[in-house]
């Protein structure tokens, strides 16, 4: 106990971690959602056929976060979420992370097999989800990821799924969709809500690792919605702008660099649930978009699309739609743009241009940007995990306040260094001027269309079907759209292995971006070995071209 009288100097508040320039950014989705109350009439979220305002999404998550409350969901509660990009989605996610929750979301584009794995490894306790979107039934796929679920009554025991206790369907109501309870008092979900820090985890977002299993990575508060708030300010987004983005909200690339964005900024998202290139022209047109932010090859599609040229695209000022710029915000290096080096890790970009939407003042082809605030980087020997010169190629190791705070089941001395750093598994350099120049990846992970995509997981579920001894994957060049998945079939003996099949098999195991695009088949007497008994991979995509 201190004596009476004795004076306690002030000493100043340390922000460890967190440097002076991130401070006055948003911190939390509670305080995201203060900040927008004076935008409550503007738009937020916007679609072909749907138009949500900052005030009604405050106000519809505000209630379904009570009726949670009122079913016990709060802090750390790992809450499935299985949405398109439509409103739903944005309120249901905001329910959650208003009140503590930790927020699963769920790729629409997962067969059964895949939900299964993200629902049990991720340890989900409840789930909210829509019966359909277009012509997919997404209650027909839930019953085929958990077997005994379309049995069920509403208090779920799935052997499948230990945890997982309801399952609540928005606009269906088969045997198995629990009721949501009526909500608890607006004040006491407020109180909840003041409860919620940057510290708290506020996702676990899935992608694709090294290995057969996919990564199940958890960003707390702080390191999203400052990151979104700092990309936003560095775009110079205001409640003027309107981003257009295809974007899946459940990757960490539409939660951050859209709905996060369009949050922290006050700008409008506008969004489709699956990428259409007239109907993102229309989009675009009809909802004068300032910036549009989608994949090279989305992009593409847009501008080669036979209505582009009579579309009045003069509200674009920045953004992947190249052809739409002004001429003098267009790249003066062919179509040379520069772009951001990130990963979900990361909760997106570590590394970016001042303003990501537009070209350098200097182009600089083969750069990736700079380190962005709050982020540092280091170069490491890959063999002995030595730090070298920057300028020297090696592996990228990254520290900072964007960081995730842990991989799901995994001990913190398996991800990180004792001093913090993360191996990011890419191959990197940095020039004179801090501008990063990419290396390609140390593992043989195929980036196509925007998604990462592991070589083991595609093997694994071949290696399955029937007929198959053994499977090779990897990347092919593919243009705009990065690679496509290519995968090299040995036969087992006798057996005769058709393409079409092959193909349907994996479509049934995998989400559709990870099926191969490109099939060779082999008996195990042609597959080409090495001196030293490897197989020659090298060799093997000769076999492609």
């Amino acid at each position: 106990m201190l004596a009476q009288g004795v004076h306690i100097p002030e000493l100043p508040l340390r922000r460890s971690g967190i440097p002076s320039s991130l401070a006055h950014l948003p911190a939390s989705i509670p305080a995201a959602l203060h900040a927008r109350a004076r935008d409550s009439s503007n738009d937020f979220l916007v679609g072909p056929d749907f138009r949500l305002s900052f005030g009604e999404a405050d106000e519809q998550s505000l209630e379904l976060a009570g009726r949670l409350l009122a079913l016990g969901v709060g802090k750390g509660t790992r809450l499935g979420l299985l949405f398109p990009n439509r409103p739903s989605w944005v309120v249901a996610w905001l329910a959650a992370a208003r009140i503590g929750a930790l927020t699963v979301p769920l790729s629409t584009f997962s067969p059964g097999a895949e939900l299964t794995h993200a629902i049990r490894h991720a340890d989900v306790h409840g789930l909210l989800l829509t019966a359909s979107f277009g012509d997919v039934d997404l209650s027909m796929r839930l019953e085929q990821a958990l077997p005994g679920l379309d049995r069920s009554d509403p208090e779920l025991e799935l052997e499948c799924s230990p945890f997982l206790r309801w399952a609540h369907v928005n606009d269906a109501s088969p045997r198995w969709s629990a009721r949501l309870h009526r909500s608890v008092r607006r004040a006491v979900v407020l109180d909840a809500q003041r409860e919620v820090c940057p510290a708290d985890a506020l996702a676990l977002i899935s992608t694709s690792g090294a290995t057969a299993a996919p990564k199940a990575v958890i960003h707390t508060h702080g390191s999203l919605v400052r990151h979104a708030a700092l990309l936003g300010e560095r775009s110079g987004l205001t409640s003027q702008d309107r981003i257009y983005s295809p974007l899946p909200f459940f990757w960490v690339g539409g939660m951050t660099m859209v709905v996060l964005t369009a949050l922290t900024s006050g700008a409008a998202a506008v969004v489709q649930e699956r990428f259409e290139p007239g109907e993102a022209l229309d989009l675009v047109e009809r909802e004068r978009v300032t910036q549009v932010a989608c994949w090279p090859n989305a992009a593409r599609a847009m501008a080669d699309h036979p209505s582009f040229p009579e579309r009045d695209l003069s509200t674009v000022r920045g953004g992947s739609l190249l052809k739409a710029l002004p001429p003098e915000l267009r790249p003066s290096v062919g179509d040379f743009v520069s772009t951001p080096l990130g990963m979900t890790e990361t909760g997106g970009p570590h590394t970016s241009t001042d303003d990501p939407h537009l070209p350098p003042p200097e182009p600089r082809p083969g750069t990736f940007g700079r380190p962005i605030p709050g982020m540092e980087h280091r170069v490491v020997d890959p063999e002995t995990g030595v730090e070298i010169a920057r300028s020297d190629e090696g592996e990228l190791l990254v520290r900072g306040a964007f960081l995730m705070s842990e991989l799901y089941k995994q001990e913190r001395h398996d991800t990180f260094t004792p001093d913090g750093w993360y191996a990011t598994g890419d191959f990197g350099s940095f020039d004179c001027d801090g501008f990063l120049r990419f290396g390609g990846r140390m593992t043989a992970m195929i980036k196509s269309g925007g998604s990462n995509i592991a070589p083991a997981e595609v093997e694994a579920v071949l290696r399955e079907i029937p007929g198959v001894r053994d499977a090779y994957v990897f990347g092919v060049p593919a243009g705009d759209r990065g690679d496509d998945v290519a995968a090299v079939i040995v036969q087992e003996d006798d057996a005769s292995v058709e393409i079409i099949e092959l193909e349907s098999s994996a479509r049934e195991r995998l989400s559709s971006y990870k099926v191969p695009r490109h099939f060779r088949l082999l008996v195990e007497g042609d597959l080409p070995i090495m001196s030293t008994g490897k197989v020659d991979l090298s060799a093997l995509r000769a076999l492609f071209g």
